[in-house]
């Protein structure tokens, strides 16, 4: 891994077996909506129990392995999946910017299954996972600093980063079918990002990969599985804004994540860590003290 930042926040990395586990279950997942995303009991069905397998599997890795504890991890996951989950509701039913083709429960508040808004969850959690794998040689502390000053000011950039997330979202939910005003807030965005912030190897390479794979999955899910539909799909049925803006959201939740993670690790960390030394202290102190059948005999 590369050398800590100075006056950065540690950070846990994920090994080999993390990494394999969480991208089998995307794997899996994604062949099912290539074959199956119309078959709706099914996928409700296997889906969950897809996760769920995962989260077994997950928790019999080492605390190496894995880089967190079980807790921390099913907050973490539920909170992936309120932000995927909703991010893909306000998108798709309140701003109609692209549409889901497969069929779904409860049509009167989405259209959108609820397979679908779960699977988010475990996009940006397997995400999250790929940014912290070790074959990436991820970060080991958080960066804090802006191109302009060696400060460290870690709240500002977390409020510049949302800031670019809100704008573009703000802008594509008026401009979603204009040929070019559609795309141009994402790339200027991702010019903004490489202004504000020193981008680092590990930075380019998820732009590389974001680049690339981001759109052949939606490809994928678009022509095979036949699962949603975009306007000015350009790309094999992906538009140009959709492509940018996996570069943008994958450099931004690189950097959230982990945020969330660490925090995440020592609220429930901290927790778990008094009542291992009480519990400890209680086992010492049993075992210091003379039983009443000692001190009898002592006497």
């Amino acid at each position: 891994m590369n050398a800590s930042v100075a006056g950065g926040d540690e950070l846990p990395s994920v090994g080999n077996g993390a990494f394999r586990l969480d991208a089998s279950v995307v794997v899996v997942v994604s062949l099912a909506i290539v074959f199956f995303a119309h078959h709706l009991l099914f996928m409700t069905v296997f889906v969950p129990a897809v996760i769920l397998l995962r989260f077994v599997e997950w928790s019999r890795l080492s605390a190496k392995e894995r880089g967190g504890a079980l807790v921390p991890e099913i907050v973490f996951f539920a909170i992936c999946t309120l932000l995927g989950g909703f991010n893909d509701w306000n998108s798709v039913v309140n701003h109609q910017i692209y549409d889901y083709t497969v069929p779904h429960y409860f049509p009167g508040f989405s259209s959108i299954p609820i397979w679908m808004l779960l699977f988010w969850g475990m996009i940006l959690r397997f995400l999250a996972t790929l940014f912290r794998w070790r074959r990436l040689s991820p970060p080991d502390a958080q960066r804090n600093t802006f191109r302009f000053s060696p400060r460290e000011m870690p709240g500002l950039k977390v409020v510049a980063q949302l800031a670019l997330v809100l704008i573009t979202r703000q802008f594509i939910y008026r401009l979603w079918d204009d040929p070019i005003l559609s795309w141009l807030p994402f790339l200027v965005a991702f010019g903004v990002y490489w202004a504000l912030f020193e981008m680092s190897r590990h930075d380019w390479v998820i732009v590389g990969l974001f680049l690339i794979g981001g759109p052949l999955i939606e490809v994928l899910y678009i022509q095979v599985g036949a699962l949603h539909r975009y306007h000015l799909g350009w790309l094999g049925g992906v538009p140009l804004w959709i492509a940018l803006w996996w570069i943008v959201a994958a450099l931004i939740w690189s950097d959230l994540a982990a945020r969330l993670q660490r925090r995440l690790e020592m609220a429930f960390g901290a927790s778990r860590a008094r009542d291992h030394s009480d519990r400890a202290l209680a086992a010492f102190t049993a075992l210091e003290a003379p039983s009443n059948g000692e001190r009898r005999r002592a006497f």
